[in-house]
């Protein structure tokens, strides 16, 4: 029984969403082929390392490091990353941590991280920079989303039931939304204590709904920074988003990407 247990944990834990996608070859004949999550931090066609010239405002940045609380969050994720913050142009990311809302210098945020991937929304424009920038200033040293996390923590389990490999795309969806529902949405009557508190990814998806280009319409409390990363061009988004996010490169890479689920 604690064989069976266990190889059952394992495979919650290890699952991850797939996808049939159709293609059409030179013959001119359909072809389908079983399409698996990506659980690395660069897109199948490969690394590309940048420099911060080349980031552009609206940019979403992913990152882990060596922490505990980094390892931690990527085991349970299946994922190279932990965390997920936004470049708001005149070298500053703005970003939700622990000790709050925080606008600060990219070089101290690279100097902190293990692995840096850069992905950009297609539809960004000067005109949202201006929105980014205030949304960013008003939300300044507000308060963390710790209730957030202790709600996400069960659910970033959970969850897994909804992603093994069986299960088809749409029932995956409903699944999700369902369990979103469930073990996180907040009632009404707590709407005003978590007003304006929030963690690492759900930070940045507030910070586009807010400019105009919502990545997804999906709740931004069920949304974890790998979660973002799978929001990219030819993956298998869990969430499905309104727009897929481009690949620009990394900053810094560390090949640690092999100790999430592949």
């Amino acid at each position: 029984m604690k064989k069976i247990f266990i190889y059952i944990l394992t495979l919650l834990l290890s699952a991850c969403a797939t996808q049939w996608q159709k293609t059409i070859d030179e013959h001119g004949e359909k072809k389908y082929s079983l399409k698996i999550q990506n659980h690395r931090s660069f897109p199948d066609t490969g690394l590309i390392f940048i420099e911060t010239e080349q980031l552009h405002a609206g940019d979403i940045i992913f990152s882990s490091n060596k922490g505990l609380m980094s390892k931690s969050i990527r085991y349970l994720a299946a994922s190279p990353v932990s965390h997920a913050f936004i470049y708001i142009g005149n070298n500053q990311v703005a970003e939700a941590v622990t000790s709050g809302i925080q606008i600060s210098n990219i070089e101290d945020t690279i100097n902190k991280s293990a692995t840096i991937a850069v992905y950009r929304h297609p539809q960004f424009t000067d005109k949202h920079e201006d929105l980014l920038r205030q949304f960013a200033y008003q939300h300044l040293d507000k308060d963390y989303n710790h209730f957030g996390i202790v709600k996400q923590l069960p659910y970033s389990i959970t969850r897994k039931v909804c992603e093994l490999p069986v299960i088809p795309r749409h029932t995956r969806h409903l699944c999700l939304n369902t369990m979103g529902v469930v073990e996180i949405s907040t009632l009404p009557q707590y709407n005003l204590f978590l007003d304006r508190r929030y963690f690492c990814s759900q930070f940045v998806m507030e910070s586009y709904k807010y400019i105009g280009l919502p990545l997804s319409s999906h709740n931004p409390e069920w949304i974890s920074p790998a979660d973002l990363l799978h929001m990219r061009e030819n993956d298998v988004a869990s969430f499905v988003p309104n727009i897929r996010l481009q690949y620009v490169g990394h900053l810094r890479y560390k090949n640690d990407d092999k100790s999430s689920a592949n």
